[in-house]
């Protein structure tokens, strides 16, 4: 049995897994973020030790029976436990497992290993890019063995990450977009606070398509402002104008996944999506018809890939070789 981790910029959650499936899970608010204004990483562990005290005791379970814990997300970064140097991309899960450095923290009744990030593009700004978390997740879609190799693998969150995976299954390349925190932002500081809801069902794709194609000949600031034009002087109802701003929102991270992909080799046949809400859906439906198959999951793919990744290391491990750290 192990506990899985991620903590990223704003929530940690914890996962109880034994043989490859999970048994039980805990999260909260607070990561990275708290981390960075109070520069105490000791609330961080306490954090993690209660949710994990709270998971293991859902899954009637105790630190006994606890092989190990897999840490990943922001975690890993200036702003987590301890910084762990990315891996320069492209990077197989084998290459994951093996650079995962292992510590030991009073808090915690088992040892942690930390997964490494990934970067990529370091000699272009509008290619470089790096990931904390997503590295995983994709290590939990490999090991599903679904979509087969090479597509692309969406992950939602406060930040979108677009994850470009080889045909040998590798991590290529990646852009990061600040999605989920701009619209958080817009909800909670700007005058389109009540023209967005960040937890309903995206209701009207005819907004949505909307939004995505004002973006294109106005651009996103412009097009952002539409929507309270829309409301005001059109009457358009507020969970249209939600849709037309996660259309504009999502449509400009299309135009800037286009141009990445290309400069790549061209769009994926195969497109994944994990996370949850309602730029997901966005997402979702602006592609759909711009690939072969694409593949929605609710599964917790960081946690999946945490297990593969914690018995890829052991399996690797010599025969009568310690597991142990750094």
């Amino acid at each position: 049995m192990i506990l899985a981790v991620d903590s990223g910029t704003t929530s940690t959650r914890v996962w109880v897994l034994e043989g490859g499936e999970v048994k039980a899970s805990a999260g909260s608010r607070g990561g990275a973020r708290d981390v960075a204004r109070t520069k105490d990483r000791s609330e961080l562990l306490r954090r993690i030790r209660g949710l994990a005290d709270d998971a293991l005791a859902s899954a009637g379970s105790t630190w006994e029976g606890v092989e190990g814990v897999v840490a990943f997300g922001m975690i890993t970064s200036e702003l987590g436990l301890e910084e762990v140097p990315h891996l320069e991309a492209p990077v197989s899960r084998r290459m994951l497992a093996e650079a995962m450095v292992e510590r030991s923290y009073d808090a915690l009744p088992a040892p942690v290993r930390l997964v490494p990030g990934v970067r990529s593009g370091d000699d272009d700004l509008e290619l470089a890019d790096f990931m904390r978390g997503e590295e995983t997740e994709v290590a939990g879609l490999l090991a599903l063995g679904e979509p087969e190799p090479p597509f692309l693998y969406i992950s939602t969150g406060s930040h979108t990450k677009f994850v470009g995976i080889d045909r040998e299954g590798r991590i290529d390349w990646s852009l990061t977009t600040l999605s989920g925190e701009l619209l958080l932002a817009l909800h909670r500081e700007t005058i389109l606070a009540d023209l967005i809801d960040l937890e309903a069902p995206i209701a009207d794709f005819a907004a949505l398509e909307d939004g995505a194609r004002l973006v294109e000949r106005a651009g996103l600031t412009k097009a952002l402002f539409a929507a309270r034009l829309l409301n005001r002087v059109r009457g358009v109802s507020t969970a249209s104008c939600s849709a037309f701003l996660h259309g504009a929102v999502a449509g400009g991270d299309v135009l800037s996944l286009r141009r990445a992909a290309d400069a790549q080799g061209g769009f994926p046949d195969r497109i994944a999506i994990g996370g949850k809400g309602s730029l997901k859906q966005a997402y979702r439906h602006l592609l759909e018809s711009e690939c072969a198959e694409l593949h929605a999951y609710d599964l917790p793919l960081g946690a999946l890939g945490a297990w593969n990744l914690f018995t890829s290391e052991r399996e690797a491990a010599p025969a009568g070789a310690p597991e142990g750290g750094n």
